[in-house]
């Protein structure tokens, strides 16, 4: 897969791409100016690049020293923050391949691989009505920013984020207590959407 540089180049250069991205995963890379208003670090000392938000405040940052492929991380809004690829292509493949993958970390009851399966899923039909074109745009960031799907999305994104070393925190020092965030994996698991028999 290509280096993070030529992704984030090719998305630059190629607005119908970034589009789609932040259609289909809400990941954008025009409005970054946003995400260099707050005061972000790591415990390690790592420094931490953005390189796009989202719609609710989130934001993704390439870690550590500049490199070909970095570790990606996405803190949101809320105060979770974890590891989320070994590289922003990776990153972008898992993401593109499950574009629900948020959904997905909410329900694994505490980041369960069992629980994000069963929620995928209960979700995946939502995914497709939501997304008719779904295929079609999946096909098109493949092919345009040289990504390789995962066969088994869910285990990669489970993977990913399961990987982010328990020694290293995300810290917003633009929040009052600057506590070290949370992590992506929430407690509930899928049932919390079901309807209730009886």
């Amino acid at each position: 897969m290509p280096d993070d540089a030529v992704v984030l180049q090719l998305l630059a250069e190629t607005p119908d791409l970034s589009g789609i991205l932040r259609e289909l995963i809400d990941f954008d890379v025009e409005e970054l100016a946003y995400a260099g208003a707050f005061a972000a670090r790591l415990s390690s000392g790592e420094s931490l690049q953005a390189i796009a938000v989202d719609g609710t405040g989130g934001r993704y940052f390439l870690v550590g020293a500049p490199a070909p492929a970095r570790r990606v991380l996405f803190a949101t809004s809320e105060g979770s923050a974890g590891l989320v690829g070994p590289s922003l292509a990776g990153a972008l493949a898992t993401m593109v391949a499950v574009p629900n993958w948020r959904d997905l970390l909410g329900f694994s009851g505490g980041g369960r691989l069992d629980e994000m399966r069963r929620a995928q899923a209960w979700l995946a039909d939502g995914e497709q009505r939501r997304h008719p074109d779904l295929g079609e745009l999946q096909v098109a960031l493949a092919t345009g920013l040289g990504l390789v799907l995962p066969d088994d999305p869910v285990f990669a994104l489970w993977e990913a984020v399961s990987a982010a070393d328990p020694d290293v925190d995300f810290i917003d020092d633009d929040d009052d207590e600057a506590a070290p965030w949370g992590s992506l994996f929430g407690a509930w698991t899928i049932e919390r959407l079901m309807p209730r028999s009886g």
